[in-house]
């Protein structure tokens, strides 16, 4: 059963909460057999194990390996494990709406190149301004594997200035490497949460978040994602010029008020 009070309790102090068990081991097992079934479908082998199959299909061919990752997030069976109605309804009592929309359902896939790490940030480039987060990894984080860094309080703050630029003018794998400036995380206390398989981080949009790196060079760290954004001052819906997703940058996410 979800308690409701609890879970917001931790979320308004802390930015987040822990759900036990959110996957039971049955669902992460039909995860981890979708994924292997369309790595296979890439270059089929006897493998059984998802994460060596994952670094054979990467020698094989690094850019289907990247369009797997691409087209993961369309699986149905992966969506079916996100979009539990307990979690949907949860989103909808907390923010008092009666609509909640799927902002930006996603695997995330980090081996020990750690080419993909992003840094501090928040959530933007949502629908809605305010939004939760739902983040679940497939198998063990850790200080070995890596896993997610949360500031800790620091929702508190509204939301930061965020640049596309890339910390000391690296190239990123993504253009739009949205980040804050470190100056201003001084003041918080970062933390590297350690979730077991199926557990779920159940996060604030605002809270500032990063990865921190993956050291095994056997094994790849997976994580499933979901943004659910709430029918609450979508500008979207409010501005005929107004985009479909708000902005990474430009806009002043503090302006913009919930109804």
């Amino acid at each position: 059963m979800w308690n409701f009070k609890k879970i917001k309790k931790s979320l308004d102090l802390n930015g987040y909460f822990e759900f036990k068990n959110y996957l039971t081991k049955k669902d992460i097992k039909k995860v981890e057999e979708t994924l292997l079934t369309t790595l296979n479908y890439i270059k089929k082998s006897n493998q059984k194990n998802l994460q060596k199959k994952y670094y054979e299909i990467k020698k094989y061919s690094p850019k289907l390996k990247g369009n797997w990752y691409d087209i993961a997030k369309f699986n149905i069976d992966l969506l079916k494990s996100v979009h539990k109605d307990p979690m949907v309804e949860f989103v909808k009592k907390y923010f008092n709406t009666k609509v909640v929309f799927s902002g930006r359902p996603a695997i995330h896939v980090h081996d020990n190149e750690n080419d993909r790490l992003l840094d501090a940030h928040q959530e933007t480039n949502q629908f809605a301004r305010d939004t939760i987060v739902l983040w679940i990894p497939i198998y063990d984080t850790n200080k070995k594997t890596g896993g997610l860094t949360v500031y800790e309080k620091s929702h508190k703050s509204g939301y930061f200035k965020h640049s596309l630029d890339h910390p000391g003018g690296k190239k990123s794998w993504t253009s739009k490497y949205t980040n804050i400036n470190k100056k201003y995380l001084k003041k918080f206390k970062e933390k590297n949460l350690e979730v077991k398989s199926g557990n779920a981080i159940i996060f604030l949009s605002s809270l500032v978040h990063s990865g921190y790196e993956n050291s095994d060079p056997n094994s790849v760290r997976i994580t499933i994602t979901e943004r659910f954004n709430p029918l609450k001052k979508l500008p979207f819906l409010k501005d005929t010029k107004a985009s479909m997703k708000m902005p990474y940058v430009g806009v002043d996410y503090n302006k913009l008020k919930i109804d």
